[in-house]
């Protein structure tokens, strides 16, 4: 598949124990061109399982694994951290952090003090060389303060985005509406701005992951030009796999040429 080009691979966000649900081709609608909607009833696979099936698999490629990881609050992230630091802390090269709102929360808990907790109880569950990119959420008048919490937490990289909460309205008018996550081209401008949002705060040093619908060289080129130092691909590779071996290679033959 080429994988073994791409700087790191992340798995799936996964939380301590699996949470039950539509599985991934029944709980992803595609609902416009290129872009995703992920129901809040989808399938969420546990840490456990994580462990012993998916990691060994993906480790390989031979590349850097890093796993995404979230929880309700910040005792939660600590339990799943000094659960994988225990199984697996020298297979991975660190976890991926995903702050968003709980089931049933609301968006005002997310603080720049919740971000800089959770950061800080990960964080001292790892070991030290491993990295802890915190993933925020879609909020471009937000997301600065949020990533400084990140960063006084101890985070070693930023990651902006994850999806943005939407509703989906089928087109049998008698079916209720679907709730989930918007992901793809859709959220690509959105996701865009959040980038640029912390590459110009001066107070913000770490490195930057754009993410959020990218497709082809353009989208990977577009998210450096406004500050991302790499970029993140899921909702292309899970339309067109193998999309993240090719812009791999893309990405390589047009640097060779700038040379």
């Amino acid at each position: 598949m080429g994988y073994e080009q791409l700087g790191a691979i992340f798995t799936k966000t996964v939380t301590m124990e699996p949470r039950p649900g539509l599985p991934g081709g029944d709980g992803i609608l595609q609902v416009a061109d290129q872009t995703l909607l992920n129901r809040t009833d989808l399938r969420t696979e546990g840490a456990e399982g994580l462990v012993q099936e998916h990691l060994p698999r993906l480790r390989r490629f031979g590349v850097p694994v890093f796993v995404s990881i979230t929880a309700p609050g910040v005792p939660g992230f600590r339990k799943i951290a000094r659960y994988l630091q225990r199984e697996v802390g020298e297979q991975m090269a660190g976890v991926e952090v995903y702050i968003t709102v709980p089931p049933g929360g609301a968006g005002a808990e997310v603080t720049a003090r919740f971000v800089r907790e959770v950061t800080e109880a990960v964080r001292n569950e790892l070991r030290d060389e491993a990295a802890v990119i915190v993933k925020l959420p879609p909020w471009p008048d937000h997301i600065r303060g949020l990533a400084l919490g990140a960063q006084e937490g101890g985070a070693t990289a930023l990651a902006a985005t994850n999806t943005l909460k939407v509703l989906h309205l089928p087109t049998d008018r008698a079916a209720a509406p679907l709730v989930g996550g918007l992901s793809g081209e859709a959220l690509r401008p959105l996701a865009l701005r959040c980038v640029w949002e912390m590459a110009n705060d001066e107070k913000l040093t770490l490195p930057i992951f754009g993410t959020g619908g990218i497709f082809t060289l353009r989208d990977v080129q577009d998210y450096l030009r406004v500050g991302a130092q790499a970029v993140q691909v899921a909702s292309g590779e899970w339309l067109s796999p193998g999309l993240t071996a090719r812009l791999a290679a893309e990405v390589a033959h047009a640097d060779a040429l700038a040379r």
